[in-house]
């Protein structure tokens, strides 16, 4: 007891660090206001309906993004952005904690405070990670509880850590697939370090691992009663049977120096390179943490495009290494590494938060993505006002992408389907054809795309009638006009490749 009272007080050491607390503080704001005035993502909307239908899982995640994309409307009870990305935005100051913790336990506390600088400074991380929703908020923390939980078996050479381990990892599971990977780093840790062999014989280590599945379990049963859904299209996804490409790889790793900033990813791989180089038995144990996630997605970029996020949390472990090898570094090295990262990331910040509320970059809707999700809550309001919204009537897109942005600006009031044959992502379950059919839909077709409905729907409706568009105005400037389309008398279900 009294060792996991001495880990509890040196585990909140950062609520006694004035420097720490400054740069957290400043960071809240800063993303805080971020989050108020830039438009939601394409996915982020998306996650927003997640949480309107709570479930075990959903057709592309498991179930913690929609917990983290409810969290800030169930405490207050609004549709706003804020209330969205509140949830990640908790999140993000529990990642920074566990950071500072495991920093400053294997190293000091001026490495702890370069760790919160690199989560602060970081594009990625900072407002990626930080301030916007995408199942990383959640992974990471559970992707860094997990090292917290191995650095204790490190540092106290007893396997019972190995329990936070399990439940840390089952938690990370419901996050994200991608934490599989974790399963393959303390493997990796077990067998080829030596000193980490003999806890082949804890019975915490299998404890845990029963733990984890245990946790992870509704998430099986889940997939198993809906055709394994979930699991075979992100296998699809990170399984590719495309033919080489060294173009893909280039651009992956181009993409992810873009997400940290190039001398910043660079500064990291030197950081692993380094541990690598040193062999140091207090920190080679996290190298897997770094290598395999970063390595792998790296590598899967060589046959098809990756997601610029998908290695994202090596980086994490890449961080806690790279801090303790900037120790030996001298102090302007240390300032020009963060007073750079921090001047680009601001004022890229600034330039997305001014644009976003005056439109001031004049790009054009095929090219300004904070219009992407501008204006839906108009669409609705002005849909509402002309009296076509009803209980015979239900709203669709051809996009899962605007659906999801149609979706959270409905606040589940009226149903909202997607019409696509390749795929309607989970609304193929959220709105069934066989709840839609008699019902007359609103087709909303935002201003970016221009597919034509009466080729794509006229045989399963029984009339398609062009309505006068709604104009959506910025700071008083014309933006775009939102294509409308009364469908009348569903007659046949669109069909579609899974659902209930």
């Amino acid at each position: 007891m009294k060792k996991l009272d001495r880990f509890a007080l040196s585990f909140f050491e950062i609520f006694k660090d004035k420097t720490a607390l400054l740069i957290l503080g400043i960071g809240f704001v800063i993303r805080i206001i971020a989050s108020m005035f830039v438009t939601p993502g394409i996915d982020e909307a998306y996650y927003g309906v997640c949480s309107f239908y709570p479930a075990w899982g959903f057709f592309d995640h498991p179930p913690i993004v929609a917990i983290t994309t409810g969290i800030g409307r169930w405490l207050s009870g609004s549709f706003s952005t804020l209330s969205l990305r509140f949830g990640a935005i908790l999140l993000f100051i529990i990642s920074a904690i566990l950071m500072y913790y495991i920093v400053r336990s294997l190293f000091n506390r001026k490495a702890a405070i370069f760790s919160l600088l690199f989560l602060h400074t970081i594009p990625y991380f900072f407002v990626g990670m930080g301030a916007f929703v995408i199942p990383d908020n959640a992974l990471g923390v559970f992707w860094l509880l997990i090292i917290v939980s191995i650095l204790r078996v490190h540092q106290t050479q007893k396997g019972m850590w190995f329990l936070l381990s399990g439940v840390s990892l089952g938690f990370a599971m419901l996050s994200k697939y991608h934490a599989i990977l974790l399963i393959a780093s303390i493997g990796f840790c077990l067998i080829a370090f030596k000193e980490w062999r003999r806890y082949w014989k804890s019975p915490f280590l299998y404890i845990g691992f029963i733990l984890a599945g245990i946790i992870f379990l509704p998430n099986i049963l889940w997939n198993a009663r809906h055709d394994w859904v979930s699991y075979a299209y992100q296998f699809g996804k990170g399984v590719s049977r495309h033919s080489l490409s060294f173009t893909n790889f280039y651009q992956g790793v181009l993409v992810q120096a873009a997400y940290l900033l190039p001398w910043i990813m660079v500064i990291l791989i030197m950081g692993i390179i380094k541990t690598i180089d040193k062999n140091n038995k207090a920190t080679r144990w996290l190298l897997p943490f770094a290598l395999l996630p970063i390595g792998i997605f790296t590598l899967i970029g060589v046959t098809q495009q990756i997601l610029p996020h998908w290695p994202m949390p090596g980086y994490l472990a890449a961080i806690i290494l790279t801090c303790g090898w900037m120790m030996q570094w001298k102090k302007p090295a240390v300032k020009w590494t963060f007073w750079s990262t921090g001047i680009v990331t601001t004022v890229l910040l600034v330039m997305i938060v001014i644009h976003s509320i005056t439109g001031f970059l004049h790009l054009g809707v095929q090219l300004d993505l904070t219009l992407e999700g501008y204006g839906w809550d108009k669409v609705i309001d002005e849909l509402e006002h002309r009296d076509l919204l009803n209980e015979d009537t239900f709203l669709f897109t051809h996009k899962y992408i605007t659906g999801g942005e149609l979706g959270y600006a409905a606040q589940k009031k009226y149903p909202v389907a997607v019409f696509d044959k390749r795929s309607a992502h989970h609304f193929a379950y959220w709105a069934p054809m066989d709840s839609l059919m008699g019902k007359d839909g609103i087709f909303v077709m935002h201003p970016r795309y221009t597919t034509s409905p009466e080729k794509r729907y006229s045989e399963y409706f029984e009339e398609i009638i062009p309505l006068s568009g709604i104009m959506i105005y910025r700071n008083g400037n014309y933006e775009m006009t939102y294509n409308l389309w009364l469908c009348k008398n569903l007659q046949k279900p669109y069909p579609l490749k899974y659902g209930p």
